[in-house]
């Protein structure tokens, strides 16, 4: 039997494949208080800034789409565990038909290519956000560890592993039936959730408008050094929380922990994540 977390919207199944997970540094948050900073000094492996590495299997009559691929071997042992995740879905690679990816950050691309820069989907057709496209084909990145010149030379890697069948896609295109695109901007220029509705029934995947949850749900002051432009990313992590707990959409996205789906909901002056 397996242990993968999935729902059904309408006759839409989304099924939650966790590639990995890590303990981010505290050096990568912004806008923490000092109490906090002295908890992460005193515990770096701390739950507060774990942060799981999730990619969506959205399952569809005969059509799977992948959403993100996870980062391989990238960032070292405890991550990489896609192909794994796919078999116990009871789906092969080559069965995957489309793919979307949010943005083309490592965690989220690095296990569409293998290791000789080939694709490991290699019947999929391939959307991006168009705006993803354009700012990471651009050569004037510096050689900097965050959103530098290492993480561009993978965004073109899969670019070009994929030639030919990336189709450039914007704001509420449709990704496949049902399904899609929602704009978040700030992460990245593209930076892009999705939105599944059918029967009555609605999801919507919040990207990666929050990495370490159990951190920015309470504060979602805080920010990370990955934004490319931090101030849009706060301005739109704010706009999300609010539309989904007004609204009380079921959502999850790319880094969210256990539960994996579910509701979020004003909590004090934050939020709380639930099922």
């Amino acid at each position: 039997m397996s242990d993968l977390n999935n729902v059904k919207i309408g006759n839409v199944k989304v099924t939650v494949l966790e590639d990995g997970y890590l303990n981010l540094p505290k050096e990568v948050l912004k806008n923490i208080s000092p109490e906090l900073e002295k908890t992460l000094t005193d515990n770096a492996e701390s739950d507060l800034v774990l942060s799981n590495i999730n990619t969506f299997l959205v399952e569809q009559n005969d059509q799977k789409l992948l959403v993100d691929a996870g980062c391989r071997d990238i960032f070292g042992p405890t991550c990489g565990f896609l192909p794994k995740q796919l078999e116990k879905a009871g789906t092969k690679p080559e069965e995957i038909t489309d793919l979307f990816f949010t943005h083309l950050h490592p965690d989220h691309v690095g296990g569409a290519i293998n290791e000789d820069g080939n694709p490991v989907f290699v019947n999929a057709s391939v959307k991006i956000p168009e705006k993803e496209i354009d700012f990471w084909n651009k050569d004037n990145f510096q050689d900097i560890d965050i959103n530098g010149k290492g993480f561009a030379d993978l965004a073109k890697s899969l670019l070009k592993a994929y030639d030919g069948k990336i189709i450039p896609i914007s704001n509420e295109d449709e990704i496949i039936k049902n399904v899609h695109t929602v704009d978040l901007p700030g992460h990245t220029p593209g930076h892009s959730g999705f939105r599944i509705d059918d029967s009555n029934e609605s999801f919507i995947n919040l990207g990666d408008i929050l990495h370490v949850p159990n951190i920015q749900l309470e504060n979602p002051n805080i920010s990370l050094l990955f934004d490319v432009d931090m101030e849009q990313g706060l301005k739109t992590r704010k706009m999300l929380f609010d539309m989904v707990s007004t609204d009380k959409l079921m959502c999850s996205g790319g880094h969210m922990l256990a539960p994996k789906f579910g509701f979020i909901e004003k909590f004090g002056t934050g939020y709380k994540f639930s099922e």
